[in-house]
This record gives C-alpha cells, sequence and structure tokens, in this order.
C-alpha cells in the first residue's frame, strides 16, 4: 500500500471515528446546537488585557492599536500552524516561507511593520515567551534574527489573540520595539468549550500532503458533586500534524541525475519547497482558587517537530561526491529537532483594600538538532578511505527563566474625576545559551586531502558539524523594574503613562517611557495618540552563535563560517562587541464607529531605530587550515526609519432570514528607509533585505456569510510588490504583486462542523527568478524567490470535521 493512500485511509477512519462517537451521543442532555457553539463578540467591545494594566478597556478605548483574533479567525484560514495563520490574517505581519535555508526551513521567522522578527515581543497569556537558538543566517527576510518559534504553541490551545501594532518596551521590557503579540490561553472546562479536530489535504500539484487531529479538553477540579462551583480547572490542549515536503523546483524529473542521462534543458535536479514535518505539541492549562482571594494558576506546554529540509543534489561527477557511495549523486538532507518548553507557575488575587497582585516563575527553552541524513564527507573518504552517511552534527539551546512581582489598584484620587489605575512591579530574568559539538566524523578535515582544483571541503555536506573549538555555555542575567500610571480624565479624554527601566549584565542599563492619549470627539469619532522610546539588547544568540554552513558564494557552493563578536577572525574583520539597539515610536490614529455595525480604524506610525544589529555580508577570507572562504558576524551598523499606516473596516449586515453577512477590509501600508551605515561590513544586496524584501503594501479582503447551520468564508488578500536587490543595479529583480483568494465552506450539524476549503484557490504563483538575479539562483532551477511574502506551492484543498462538547 502506499503512503499516501495510508494516510487518507487513516484521516478517513478519524472522521468515522467522530461521527460514531456523534451517535453514541445522541439524545444526551446538553448537546444541543446552541451550547456547541463559540461565543461571538464583537472586536470593538472586546475586553483587552495587552498594553493595559486596567481591567475594563475595550478595542475600541484602547490607547493603543490592538487586533484581536478568535481561534474561528485562524481556523478559517485552513493553516494548521500558527505563523501561517497569522500572516494571512494580519496585513501588518509578513511569514514568508524560504527553502533551502538550512535551520531556517525549521523555524521560519515572523515579521511585524517589516523590521526585524526580534522586534516582536511574544507573550504566552501574558508572560515572557522564550526565542528560539537559530540564528537565520540565510540571504532573506529576518537575515540575522533569533526569534520566537510561534509553531512551537498548539492552535487548539488559543481562546483569542491580542496583537499590539506599538512599541511597548516602556510596559514590557526588550524585543517590544514593533509590537506585541499576546496569546491568551483557552480558561475553565465548561459545556461547549471541548473540542476534536481532524484534518487533511493536498496541494494541487499533489504533493505536500497534510493530515492530523487537534483538540482541547477541560475538567473541573474539586467538585463537590452537588452543583456548587468548582474551586479549579485544567485543560489539555493537543496537535498532531504530518506534513510531506513540495518541490517546486524547475527540474523535478529524478532520472535525469543518472550518468549519461539526457538532460536537454541543461537544468539540474533539485528538490527546493516547504519541507517535511511532523508536529507533537501538547499544553496543560489550569486555575485553582486556594481561597477565594487567591489563585494558583499556570501551565506547561511541550512541542516537538521533526523537519526534514533539503540542500544542493550533489551530481554523480562533482567533486563533492564519490560514486562508491551513490552511483548517481545524492541529495543532503538537513533533519532538524526542535523541541520547546514552557511553564508557568504563578499565584495571583486581589487583597481586602483591593490591590491586585501576582507573582509568578516562567521557564521556556529552545533545543534544535542538526542531524544529517544522504550525505558524506568527502574529506575523510579521501584521507580515512571511509564516511558515516549519516551525522550527528550538533545542537543549539536557549534557556530563559523568568521571575516577576506586579501589582495594581484602582486609585481614587480627588482632583480627577475618574479612578487612576496604577501599576508597578519588578522582573528578574536569566539567559542562558549553549552549543554542542557533533561527532567527529561531522566536522573532520584534513587539509591535506586535495584534488586538482584544491582541498576536498571537510565536514558532513550541507551542515558541516559544530567543532569543540566552538562549543560552549554562555549565561546573563537583567533586573527590571517599571511604574504604569492609567485614567480617564474626563468623560472624553484618556491618558497613560509607563516607565521601565533594566539592568543588562552584559548590555547595560537602559531606561525607557511611554505616553499615551485617546480624545472622544464625538460619541462616533475619537483620536489617540502615542510617543515611546524603546530598545532591544542583542541575544545571546547573536553574541555566541558560530558554525560553518554550505551556501552559495558567487555562484558556487562554499563554506561559510558565522564566527561569534569575541572571536579573533571576526575582530580582525573589525567586529566589535554588541549593544542594545534603540528606538523612538510614534503613533497616531481614529477610532470612527458611526453604526452599531459598523467601525473603522486608521492609525500611522514612525518607528526609528538606531544601533540597529545586522548580519555582515560575507567576506572573503583564508584561514591556515581550514576550508571556510567566507566569513559573517553582527554589527550594530546602522539606522533605520519606518513609517506607514494600518486601516481597519468592520461591517456586520444582518440579512434577516438570509443570514447574516460580515464583512472586512484591512490594509497595511509599510516603507522601510536605511538612513545610515556605519561598517563597510553590509552592503547594498543586504541593505535591500531591510528596505524591500517584504511588501510596501498588503491589503486583506474578508467576508462570512452565515445562513443556519451553513457558513461560507472568504478572504481575498492583496500581496505587495517585493524587489531582491542585488550589488548592482542590474542585479535587482522586482517580483510583481499577487492576489490570492481563500475560500471554506462549513456545515453544522449536532456538535460537529464540518469544512472544506481551498487556499490560494486562484493558483497564483510569484514571478519567476530572472538569470540575471545573482541570490535566488534561476541557473539552479530554483524558479521561485525564497522572499515570496507567500511562498511558491499553489493551489491547497483541504477538508476538516470538527466536533465540540
Amino acid at each position: 500500500m502506499s503512503t499516501r493512500i495510508a494516510r487518507r485511509r487513516l484521516t478517513a477512519a478519524i472522521v468515522l471515528s467522530l461521527i460514531h462517537a456523534t451517535a453514541a451521543r445522541a439524545g444526551e442532555p446538553g448537546a444541543d446546537e446552541a451550547s456547541t457553539q463559540p461565543k461571538e463578540i464583537k472586536q470593538l467591545q472586546q475586553v483587552v488585557v495587552t498594553g493595559t494594566r486596567t481591567t475594563t478597556r475595550t478595542v475600541a478605548e484602547s490607547l493603543s492599536p490592538i487586533d484581536v483574533l478568535t481561534p474561528k479567525d485562524l481556523t478559517a484560514t485552513g493553516s494548521t500552524d500558527l505563523s501561517s495563520a497569522l500572516g494571512k490574517i494580519l496585513p501588518s505581519l509578513d511569514f514568508p516561507r524560504p527553502a533551502i535555508n538550512d535551520g531556517n526551513d525549521a523555524l521560519r521567522p515572523v515579521t511585524l511593520r517589516g523590521l526585524s522578527p526580534d522586534d516582536v515581543l511574544v507573550l504566552l497569556d501574558g508572560k515572557r515567551y522564550h526565542t528560539s537558538a537559530l540564528v537565520n543566517y540565510n540571504s532573506g527576510v529576518g537575515r540575522g534574527s533569533a526569534p520566537v518559534d510561534l509553531n512551537s504553541i498548539p492552535m487548539s490551545a488559543i481562546d483569542h489573540i491580542e496583537v499590539l501594532r506599538d512599541g511597548a518596551a516602556a510596559q514590557y521590557g526588550s524585543d517590544a520595539i514593533a509590537g506585541v503579540v499576546n496569546i491568551v490561553l483557552k480558561k475553565g472546562a465548561g459545556e461547549g468549550s471541548n473540542s476534536i479536530t481532524a484534518n487533511g489535504g493536498v496541494m494541487d500539484k499533489g504533493d505536500g500532503d497534510q493530515n492530523g487531529v487537534d483538540g482541547s479538553v477541560g475538567v473541573w477540579l474539586g467538585a463537590d458533586g452537588k452543583g456548587g462551583k468548582a474551586p479549579g480547572w485544567a485543560r489539555l490542549s493537543w496537535n498532531y500534524q504530518n506534513a510531506m515536503d513540495t518541490n517546486r523546483a524547475e527540474n523535478r524529473d529524478r532520472s535525469t541525475t543518472l550518468p549519461g542521462a539526457p538532460n536537454p534543458g541543461g537544468i539540474p535536479y533539485e528538490r527546493y519547497g516547504d519541507p517535511a514535518v511532523k508536529t507533537y505539541q501538547a499544553l496543560l492549562d489550569f486555575g485553582y482558587n486556594l481561597t477565594p482571594g487567591v489563585e494558583l494558576y499556570g501551565y506547561i506546554n511541550g512541542s516537538k517537530r521533526n523537519v526534514t529540509s533539503n540542500g544542493y543534489y550533489r551530481a554523480w561527477d562533482n567533486y563533492r561526491n564519490t560514486t562508491a557511495i551513490y552511483p548517481n549523486g545524492f541529495l543532503p538532507q538537513i533533519v532538524n529537532h526542535t523541541n520547546d518548553v514552557a511553564a508557568v507557575l504563578g499565584l495571583r488575587g486581589t487583597t481586602g483594600n483591593g490591590w491586585r497582585w501576582d507573582v509568578s516563575a516562567d521557564h521556556g527553552q529552545n533545543h534544535l538538532v542538526f542531524d544529517i541524513d544522504h550525505s558524506l564527507n568527502i574529506n575523510e573518504w579521501y584521507s580515512r578511505g571511509y564516511t558515516p552517511t549519516y551525522f550527528r552534527a550538533g545542537r543549539y539551546r536557549t534557556k530563559q527563566d523568568v521571575v516577576n512581582v506586579d501589582m495594581s489598584k484602582d486609585l481614587s484620587w480627588g482632583f480627577l474625576p475618574n479612578p487612576v489605575t496604577l501599576a508597578f512591579g519588578a522582573q528578574y530574568m536569566r539567559d542562558g545559551y549553549g552549543i554542542d559539538a557533533g561527532d567527529p566524523d561531522s566536522y573532520y578535515f584534513d587539509p591535506h586531502a586535495t584534488y586538482s582544483g584544491g582541498v576536498y571541503p571537510g565536514g558532513s555536506q550541507v551542515f558541516p558539524g559544530v567543532t569543540p573549538d566552538i562549543a560552549g555555555n554562555w549565561a546573563r542575567h537583567s533586573k527590571a523594574a517599571y511604574a504604569d500610571l492609567e485614567t480617564d480624565l474626563s468623560s472624553k479624554l484618556s491618558a497613560g503613562i509607563a516607565a521601565r527601566w533594566e539592568d543588562y549584565s552584559d548590555a547595560g542599563s537602559t531606561r525607557s517611557g511611554k505616553l499615551s492619549v485617546r480624545y472622544q470627539l464625538t460619541d462616533s469619532f475619537a483620536l489617540r495618540g502615542t510617543a515611546s522610546n524603546g530598545f532591544r539588547a542583542p541575544s545571546l544568540a547573536q553574541q555566541y552563535y558560530s558554525s560553518v554552513s554550505t551556501l552559495i558564494q558567487n555562484g558556487h557552493l562554499a563554506q561559510i563560517g558565522t564566527y561569534r563578536v569575541s572571536d579573533p577572525i571576526a575582530i580582525a574583520l573589525g567586529a566589535k562587541p554588541l549593544g542594545p539597539e534603540k528606538s523612538a515610536n510614534y503613533g497616531l490614529g481614529a477610532v470612527w464607529q458611526p453604526l452599531e455595525d459598523f467601525n473603522a480604524t486608521l492609525d500611522l506610525y514612525q518607528i526609528r531605530i538606531w544601533n540597529q544589529i545586522l548580519y555582515s555580508d560575507q567576506i572573503p577570507v583564508s584561514i591556515p587550515g581550514s576550508d571556510v572562504t567566507g566569513a559573517q558576524f553582527f554589527v550594530n551598523g546602522a539606522t533605520t526609519r519606518t513609517r506607514g499606516a494600518d486601516l481597519i473596516l468592520n461591517y456586520l449586515w444582518d440579512l434577516d432570514r438570509w443570514g447574516k453577512l460580515n464583512l472586512n477590509t484591512s490594509g497595511n501600508y509599510n516603507k522601510v528607509k536605511v538612513l545610515d551605515i556605519s561598517t563597510p561590513a553590509f552592503g547594498r544586496a543586504s541593505a535591500g533585505l531591510l528596505t524591500d524584501a517584504t511588501p510596501r503594501t498588503k491589503y486583506v479582503i474578508g467576508a462570512d456569510w452565515t445562513l443556519d447551520a451553513f457558513s461560507l468564508h472568504g478572504n481575498l488578500t492583496r500581496y505587495g510588490a517585493i524587489t531582491r536587490i542585488g550589488d548592482t543595479h542590474e542585479g535587482d529583480q522586482r517580483f510583481s504583486a499577487r492576489w490570492l483568494l481563500d475560500l471554506s465552506a462549513s456545515y453544522l450539524w449536532d456538535g460537529f462542523t464540518f469544512t472544506v476549503g481551498a487556499d490560494n484557490l486562484t493558483n497564483q504563483y510569484p514571478t519567476k527568478v530572472a538569470l540575471n538575479n545573482q541570490y535566488d539562483d534561476r541557473a539552479d532551477g530554483l524558479q521561485y524567490s525564497s522572499l515570496s511574502p507567500f511562498g511558491f506551492n499553489g493551489r491547497y484543498w483541504y477538508a476538516k470535521v470538527a466536533y465540540r462538547f
């Protein structure tokens, strides 16, 4: 039986088992339709907790722009991972899908407002979430970043997401220059809050099969069985997904790799597309009232992904191959095992005189393992006469421990008409970073193993193993204190002020402040504005990451080394200790709600960043006893300015007996400009990744029509043009804008929701790469750019069956 047929039968079996479960429940009390429907809340009336310390602010009353996304919004995209879903919903957020990018195929970054992925702070249930261990060292969006891996969080555990599109370093600390993504978890165990979903899908090209099962189930803790309210609850959410790889290379015919096989086009065989990914996730969330005024709460999240991505194919007669092992050549693959653990334990409550307090401990870690399969060490073969074909090439680790103490209270000050929310707190954080060496075979290199063209490259091909001299462990700590005031100064004017002091053991101390105001000009129209300064401390990964990778250099595969700023090689090339980035953020917005069922927001912003941390260009080097021919390192080297606007329109149209139609339109304009480059190691092409690699404009037009048990969802997204900037103007290439249509239909029956849909229904692909584009490698058949903001897989068909109980 083929693997594909087996997967389809497995999906069918899951669907039939769910149908059988419904039949078994027929007639049970409480299983009516109303109890299985998620509660709808209009966004502007949704109370938010991000960007404010008050307990009653709604989206409409927020002093900063904020989006609230529900599970319905996420699942309607057809995506089974969080980053892809957010990229389809939010115009100001982008999630490109690069390929042949080594470990960056496994840990793909998201960007907000065109800034570095490092400049987005991620909170999980209001607590700082840890970053990943890998540095994005390829020539793509987010180059040089080591951001949070959003795809380590199961979507089934999410109650809603609050995206604060404003600088918030004064409120939350480092990294919140572009904004904050707060992922709020489901709570409680009420009837109708539990769900199980089975999904399956396939690309229009016949590859990229996906199937999985996710769900969330809650139970009450400590119930007395007499109808009294239980003092506690626990909720387990899980996610299993299996996604096959895709291939959109120009030559996908592997028979052309045989010695002497005809290849009329002359394009080599490659595998270029999404990697194969298996995802295992579980999140346990809980709360327990120890007394009427004290709650014990927390969560533990575990995530494991096995990602198999591809390198460049080595032809049978390539000097990097021996026909004694691979007579037809070989396709080396990176097998990344990325493991995340995050846990929070805390106590919170309210004192008798109204003080709200919260004490918590937060732990997070990411381990990224590099295993190399279908490869060899050609240097070892010619110097020792043998080589493995599977290598354990090393591991990168990051760890974060945080202790927070937060206090707040609504105070009545006689000279003000309304209560003032006073909040203050302190934080201690310890970061750790580690690199573990690979097996000796994975980094073996003998400089005397030569051929007519030079020295045979050493180490496991596609990713040479981590050597013991760059392995190690590093740590730092920081301490912070903040204070925050917020009040309604009158029935029309609201204001807030925040200040934060933070001190890092390696990057020094910083001070941040934020002023926010909102004025209700009329009953339906309000203006809001913010001004703040912020910072981002250099991550330990940026300070200590080191590796040797096989990358393209001048059109050929070469060994390129990334060296930490303290390495003598980097110092000789101009590296210096990294300092924090500094920013100034300004925002001006308007909120308009002339009708009960219509609202609009428009927000303008400017973000200026000084001492921006850059990842240098490849600098040619000649290192005795090494096959590395290019070196890169990090440097505080740029001043940039980002200007843009966000527009959001929502209209709920009651069609009477024809149901309801929810229309929404949103758009983002974003322009990044490099004002100054202070390092010669950062050229024109690298600067272009900051300014032109993400769309200048992005629009999303959405519609949801509901009629009784039937619903129809549509999303039309326009991704604006992007440009790959070359070393010279002759190497520039513009990739045209594209409109993508996502469409799905759902039917609700006795607790079940049946959904069928298609993403990219119109089967759009990016502009093909031109031959003069020196960074996207059309000559090797990589016909679509890794910069594409929507990938290059084409149409995707899917089906889901969800059961809510």
